[in-house]
């Protein structure tokens, strides 16, 4: 997914805003780039876009999960 300047500043600040209220900075960024995705993503995708460690992505998608702010969700023909 390709970013514009002013979804990085979102999702910057969003992971600001989520160390503050004790989230983990990149928790909140996977949080933010979810909220602004017309479609879902991938963690791969996540991790290529955030530029972020897959193990990291993996983590903050149960955490994520675990207070029901996201869904995993499967697609015809994909494996993962």
């Amino acid at each position: 997914m390709q970013l514009t300047p002013s979804m990085q500043n979102f999702i910057l600040h969003w992971g600001d805003m989520g160390s503050k209220w004790g989230l983990n900075r990149s928790v909140a960024q996977i949080h933010a780039l979810l909220h602004l995705s017309p479609a879902p993503l991938t963690a791969d995708e996540i991790a290529t876009t955030l530029n972020l460690a897959r193990s990291n992505i993996s983590t903050g998608l149960k955490e994520l999960a675990a207070w029901q702010l996201v869904v995993t969700s499967c697609q015809l023909g994909d494996r993962r």
